[in-house]
């Protein structure tokens, strides 16, 4: 009886401590006041990048008047946006050519002599006057199209919902699919966490093809075999990390990459082999939260960016040698 009422004490004086260890960091802690996590990563210091590392300069800023920018090309001197229910053709200088009301939102563009536009789960293929050509049936509600790549003879669709590129004819017959994991073609199987899943022809018009998941760029043979493929993972400046990095990829001459980042927002060069060459765009020159840019390269070497939280068309030029 002795040793119940001693163990019942116990427990009453440990309850009381607890309560008051409690309210005193209630008091202490209490709303308006900042509680530091011990176990917070500091990224801000991965952001920072040498001024010998930054090889492009901002030229040009066009402001858009809309209200969801999608996505941006550049065909023929014009620079071409997607944004609400509508495609916008514009000059260098921001003038706006040409606005095509496309009657649903697209999510991807690919301009040329006509323009390829994916919704969703869906391709429509448009001439200059926006008069729709070809509508190709839907993918199905798994499908989430990201991304388009379209050389004379093919259509590439990348599809982050169902982890693959489709391989289309120019008259909408599907020749293949790539990317599926396949031992005997040494195809691992892409990794995409979210819809971030951009591809590119480079100009002898192979497919490259981000892997988000790997950090990793990918290239196919036309038979859907890997080619070849690079793969840079590091939170340092002239690596990718966090998921799905990079969000987006355009290709330029001589085969070198732009890659625009989530997370760590930079937009960066590479050479045809994932050598890292410096960058375009930092961290600060980006809201302190903000979505990756898409990406498009002038025919004359200018990297162009669509910054979605500013809804502003940047250029920027390579900087000149001192």
């Amino acid at each position: 009886m002795k040793h119940r009422k001693l163990i019942n004490t116990i427990l009453i004086v440990m309850a009381i401590g607890i309560v008051i260890i409690v309210a005193r960091d209630f008091v202490v802690n209490r709303s308006g006041k900042n509680i530091e996590n011990p176990y917070a990563f500091d990224v801000s210091e991965y952001a920072k990048v040498d001024s010998s590392e930054i090889i492009y300069q901002e030229e040009k800023v066009l402001q858009l008047k809309v209200d969801e920018p999608k996505g941006i090309d550049f065909y023929n001197e014009a620079i071409y946006v997607i944004a609400d229910s509508s495609l916008l053709k514009l000059n260098q200088q921001g003038q706006l050519l040409q606005e095509i009301q496309l009657g649903d939102e697209p999510t991807a563009i690919d301009a040329g002599p006509q323009v390829w536009l994916a919704f969703k789960n869906q391709i429509v293929c448009i001439d200059e006057n926006g008069k729709e050509l070809q509508r190709w049936p839907d993918f199905g509600p798994r499908s989430v199209v990201t991304s388009l790549a379209v050389s004379p003879e093919y259509v590439y669709v990348a599809d982050a919902g169902n982890r693959l590129v489709y391989q289309f004819s120019r008259d909408g017959k599907l020749i293949r699919e790539i990317g599926a994991k396949d031992e005997q073609k040494a195809v691992p199987g892409f990794i995409i966490p979210s819809p971030y899943f951009d591809v590119d022809l480079n100009e002898e018009g192979y497919l490259w093809a981000v892997d988000p998941g790997r950090h990793s760029l990918e290239n196919f043979n036309a038979d859907g075999s890997l080619r070849t493929s690079w793969t840079i993972s590091s939170v340092k400046t002239e690596g990718f990390s966090g998921c799905c990095n990079p969000a987006h990829m355009a290709i330029m001459s001589e085969d070198k990459f732009v890659t625009s980042e989530k997370g760590i927002v930079r937009v960066k060069i590479y050479d045809q082999h994932g050598e890292y060459l410096g960058v375009v765009a930092t961290a600060n020159q980006f809201n302190e939260v903000s979505h990756a840019p898409d990406v498009c390269v002038s025919d004359d070497g200018k990297v162009i960016l669509l910054d979605f939280d500013r809804k502003q068309v940047r250029l920027f030029n390579p900087k000149e040698s001192d």
